[in-house]
């Protein structure tokens, strides 16, 4: 039973909300009901099945501005996040923000990272009405004065081994874009590259797919800064590509994880579309299997018939190489290996233009 001062008037206006800009993205095949019904996650925790939210960096700042008192006035981003957070608070949906506080630490240090990750925590812990009256306008900024909740002290510094495997891709990505020549050759370059350097990795395929089509209306979000004059922003274009890999990645591992578990199911916020396309298909093909028709047909969003033909033929030739019994992970004796990867494809990147 709900308690009898639950706010289900803001509850189903908060949920068709979010429902209408499509701020999340389910890791799990989502009920008829869709993934904005309320009444989906009363039943899921009467399974015993958690729901969490992963955001991504500017989700988890803006829901963590909030505790600070940020007003909304010129930022819809802020208001969404409000909105995002009552829904969660009032359905039990919790929240797991690790790698956008890894993100921010990577750039600003551990100390601003704390400091953030304990406004986050003291947003989520705020009374549902106070984000609720933000989300719908009734105010422009919380009322209440909170005051950040103690971080756990851990080193979000230290380095992620996935992030640089992430890196090393998303330089050569650009490398290639940067480079003459047609982009479906760039692509199946890349498949190569892939197959023989690195390893063949999903979440940096496809958000390459989205990069490199020439049919992608994302494409200008993806690599900031991209043909720069000044190439260390374009540098810093690419390492934020980089962690959004790492956040699909991290989102796709969970949510394989917890389909063999099924005590939880995961959900992705985000407001970059290119990453929700991305996250979109990927889960698409997880769920029906690698059929080349479906990855086909999943790519031309982004390329014409026949390109996107060729590059799920050369997809699914690599996909059959991994999942052979006689595949052998690509492993190196030398130490500085991947350092080295990274040297070369920042210097590429560098010398492009």
């Amino acid at each position: 039973m709900l308690p009898i001062d639950f706010p289900a008037g803001d509850l189903v206006e908060v949920s068709e909300i979010l429902k209408a800009v499509g701020l999340l993205t389910p890791g799990y095949l989502p009920p008829d009901a869709g993934i904005y019904e309320p009444c989906v996650y009363f039943y899921a925790k009467d399974q015993g099945v958690q729901t969490i939210i992963l955001p991504d960096r500017n989700v988890a700042s803006r829901i963590a501005q909030l505790a600070k008192g940020r007003e909304t006035a010129n930022d819809a981003q802020l208001k969404l996040s409000a909105a995002l957070l009552g829904f969660a608070q009032l359905l039990n949906i919790d929240f797991e923000p690790g790698i956008s506080f890894h993100e921010l630490a990577h750039r600003c240090g551990n100390a601003s990272a704390d400091e953030e990750l304990g406004w986050f925590r003291a947003a989520d812990n705020a009374p549902p009405q106070d984000v609720l009256n933000v989300a719908l306008g009734r105010t422009n900024r919380v009322s209440r004065t909170y005051v950040p909740v103690a971080a756990s002290g851990l080193n979000l510094e230290l380095p992620l081994k996935r992030w640089n495997r992430n890196y090393i891709t998303a330089l050569k990505i650009l490398e290639l874009d940067l480079s003459p020549g047609k982009q479906v050759d760039k692509m199946l370059r890349l498949l190569e590259w892939m197959s023989t350097s690195l390893v063949f990795a999903g979440p940096a395929l496809m958000l390459a797919c989205v990069y490199l089509g020439t049919h992608s209306p994302a494409r200008k979000g993806v690599f900031k800064n991209s043909r720069s004059a000044d190439r260390k922003a374009a540098i810093a274009g690419v390492r934020n590509a980089a962690w959004d890999i790492t956040h699909l990645s991290e989102f796709i591992r969970k949510s394989n994880e917890s389909v063999e578990s099924g005590g939880a199911q995961y959900l992705l916020a985000s407001f970059d579309a290119h990453l929700k396309l991305t996250t979109n298909l990927l889960m698409t093909v997880g769920r029906e299997g690698c059929d080349v028709s479906l990855i086909a047909a999943g790519l031309a969003q982004w390329w014409g018939r026949h390109d996107a033909q060729r590059i799920a033929n050369e997809v699914m030739v690599q996909l059959e190489r991994i999942h052979s019994d006689a595949h052998l992970p690509k492993t190196s004796d030398d130490p500085e290996y991947i350092p080295k990867l990274i040297l070369l494809g920042e210097r590429l990147v560098m010398e492009a233009v």
